[in-house]
């Protein structure tokens, strides 16, 4: 984010299954995170980033937590869709009582 260059050191590997590693590394900068997957194949080596604010000890929580299925990730939807003003509205109502 910051356009600095991540020490070595600050890249760790989370998770690697067959020819499939994650890796995770903070900015000491601007101290945004980065999930890494790169995938070895007989084609060559791809990698894809994402910008994350999960630090190291969640990286690792994550990696080893239960998937959420595509069904869950509908339900979820739908709870926020239909419920969308009611939430809203709760989230104001925090914000005005830690005013």
């Amino acid at each position: 984010m910051c356009k600095a260059l991540y020490a070595a050191e600050a890249v760790k590997l989370v998770n690697e299954k067959a020819h499939v590693k994650l890796y995770h590394s903070t900015c000491h900068t601007c101290m945004h995170g980065l999930f890494y997957y790169v995938v070895q194949s007989e084609g060559g080596v791809s990698a894809v980033g994402l910008v994350t604010d999960a630090a190291g000890d969640d990286a690792l929580r994550l990696a080893n937590s239960k998937v959420v299925t595509a069904d869950e990730c509908i339900s979820t939807h739908r709870i926020v869709s239909n419920q969308s003003q009611d939430l809203c509205q709760n989230l104001l109502d925090i914000r005005e009582k830690l005013a």
